[in-house]
């Protein structure tokens, strides 16, 4: 699978819930995708422990990147 593929079958998948997320207030929404990408994360790379997820509104970027292995351990 390339990453046009990945991001269009994500796309695809995220219609439905694009009523239900557009009534989310912005911080909820912000916090609902970051998550979401969280889980794609998670289903692409099942060989790691876990992902963690930070969002800084101060300089409007969101994080997703895999634990630590010190923090698994």
């Amino acid at each position: 699978m390339d990453r046009r593929t990945f991001l269009g079958g994500l796309a695809a998948a995220s219609v439905p819930v694009t009523v239900v997320a557009s009534t989310m207030p912005p911080d909820e929404l912000v916090l609902y995708h970051a998550m979401a990408l969280r889980d794609a994360m998670a289903a692409m790379h099942p060989k790691e422990i876990g992902w963690r997820v930070q969002i800084d509104h101060e300089h409007q970027f969101v994080t997703v990147a895999r634990k630590s292995r010190r923090a698994q351990a």
